[in-house]
């Protein structure tokens, strides 16, 4: 009986420290600071009087009454500008979204044959033609994981991440608000993710980001 006892008591001593030990962790784990990286530069708030709305698979957009993109002879679009948080791991691939963000938007754009000038250089924009600018912020930025896509990829996990606000200017004239965001948006990616690159899932999502404006021009002018 004694024996029974002291090991009784042995087992339910470790229990004890077992439980000190876990506290003690979960304590350790609340007073220790962690901190994120910050945005590069701070996201601006909406103007005044801009409310975005949904127009099909843009989730969020506003535009100057009766503004329509019709009558422009050239769009000129600014390099964008990164104002989502910046982690060390991402250089890279920041750079590398940046670089295709300005690509598609001025492929996918020249497509709608609105413009007879669509271009990311200035100097391209004939003196006295009538032209909009383009100004692209990217607010939201995830390079992803192929391991967290191998294992949740289907739901979501491990996808990279891009969400940018577009504001659209007349001269001084603010004329339209979008923000879009996507993330792993192929089938291909949701279903074999974890066999793709975290490269090649976000030119993916670029594309279908630039086409998906390219679209919303063409829609809000009612361009064939």
């Amino acid at each position: 009986m004694k024996r029974m006892l002291a090991g009784y008591g042995w087992r339910l001593n470790l229990t004890r420290l077992g439980l000190l030990a876990s506290v003690g962790f979960l304590m350790g784990c609340a007073s220790t600071p962690t901190t994120q990286p910050s945005p590069s530069s701070p996201v601006p708030p909406l103007p005044a009087g801009v409310t975005l709305h949904q127009d099909m698979n843009i989730p969020g957009v506003w535009l100057a009454e009766g503004f329509d993109f019709k009558g422009f002879d050239a769009l000129y679009l600014a390099a964008p500008v990164f104002a989502a948080v910046e982690r060390p791991n991402e250089v890279q691939m920041r750079a590398i979204a940046m670089r295709v963000l300005l690509e598609k938007l001025t492929v996918y754009l020249h497509g709608t044959k609105l413009f007879a000038t669509v271009t990311p250089r200035a100097e391209e924009v004939k003196p006295g033609s009538k032209s909009l600018k383009l100004e692209s912020t990217i607010t939201e930025y995830e390079e992803g994981s192929g391991a967290g896509r191998y294992f949740v990829g289907v739901f979501g996990g491990g996808q990279p991440v891009i969400k940018v606000r577009g504001r659209i200017l007349d001269g001084e004239k603010l004329v339209c608000v979008f923000e879009i965001r996507r993330s792993g948006e192929s089938a291909e990616a949701k279903v074999a993710g974890g066999a793709m690159g975290d490269e090649d899932i976000q030119r993916e999502d670029i594309t279908v980001l630039a086409r998906d404006v390219a679209n919303f021009f063409r829609r809000t002018a009612q361009a064939p």
